[in-house]
């Protein structure tokens, strides 16, 4: 079996506590015995650099990160988006710069937004609206991503707010999301048992994260064992580029 936690943020987020420093939730991820872990900031890319660089001081501590964006689409819907590699979470991040409304956030009202540096320290504070839909619809964000070597998932289905059955009342049938995330908790369970028979997808379940103690313990897993050669490496290291060709193969793409 293989643990995951696909939605995390850190401080860069308004709404995340903080003192989620990409550090510390690469530290916590591994002291709560994941195997897969991403960081998804509102809109932005600018703090997984930092986790990737700390985990070559760590030796990756048995952990695979995976980077990854929360986008919310100009139709106010939630999207993780996850990628095998930094080069192509980084073209993402360009393009979604290039997508947002030029906004100013307002820290006392709506919360900071701290990029880090791989010691756990606040470089400065983004003073960008990142909590805010971009100018990519739904359709754009799906295609980008495919193009950049990642996917996009529909987030937190069973939410009455910024998911996509509470937007636009059903999942689009073009183009085709094969996978669907769930909050781990009672009632996204219960919701994704409710439309398990309506949706051929493949279901995923995380926290959405915004605190330290609200990510996943070992709890969530998927059964791997028909993938595990081809998402390892020759040591046996489970890969992102790995993990995210097994997600994509879901896509057909």
């Amino acid at each position: 079996m293989i643990t995951y936690h696909l939605h995390v943020h850190t401080c860069l987020s308004a709404d995340a506590a903080d003192d989620m420093t990409p550090t510390k939730v690469i530290d916590k991820a591994i002291e709560n015995g994941l195997d897969v872990v991403a960081i998804t900031d509102h809109n932005t890319i600018d703090n997984l650099q930092a986790a990737h660089d700390y985990l070559k001081y760590e030796l990756e501590g048995g952990i695979t990160f995976i980077p990854g964006i929360e986008l919310e689409a100009a139709e106010e819907v939630h999207m993780i988006c996850l990628f095998p590699d930094m080069a192509s979470a980084s073209r993402m991040g360009v393009l979604v710069g290039k997508n947002l409304h030029g906004k100013n956030n307002k820290p006392s009202k709506l919360g900071h937004q701290y990029i880090c540096n791989e010691f756990g320290e606040v470089d400065y504070e983004d003073d960008r609206l990142l909590r805010f839909p971009t100018k990519m619809t739904i359709e754009e964000i799906i295609f980008a991503a495919r193009q950049m070597n990642g996917l996009a998932i529909y987030a937190h289905l069973e939410s009455k707010a910024y998911s996509v059955l509470s937007v636009l009342g059903a999942l689009p049938a073009f183009p085709e999301v094969k996978a669907l995330e769930f909050t781990n908790n009672e009632k996204g369970k219960a919701f994704a048992e409710k439309v398990r028979d309506k949706y051929d997808k493949l279901y995923l379940y995380s926290s959405d994260a915004h605190s330290l103690d609200a990510i996943n313990t070992r709890e969530n897993s998927v059964d791997l064992e028909e993938y595990s050669d081809a998402i390892r490496d020759e040591n046996g290291k489970i890969t992102a580029a790995g993990f995210i060709n097994w997600l994509r193969s879901f896509e057909g793409v």
